[in-house]
């Protein structure tokens, strides 16, 4: 058990990293800095969390774990 804790916190460590990463990465590019780039961007996250979460209820309904 205590590797698997372990191996959470690494997990969670190196996903800081990438956001890290990647928001430089964004930062970076100038369209991606100017207003019509964050829109584009924060609609594309919606829809990608909105997506994913479907997904995951989706799963846990299937198996008779959601609501």
């Amino acid at each position: 058990m205590k590797k698997i804790i372990w191996m959470e916190m690494v997990l969670i460590g190196a996903s800081i990293l990438i956001f890290r990463s990647v928001w430089t990465f964004l930062d970076s590019i100038a369209w991606a800095s100017g207003g019509v780039g964050l829109t584009v961007l924060l609609v594309v996250g919606i829809v990608a969390t909105v997506a994913a979460l479907r997904s995951i209820e989706g799963r846990f309904q299937d198996k008779g774990e959601g609501h």
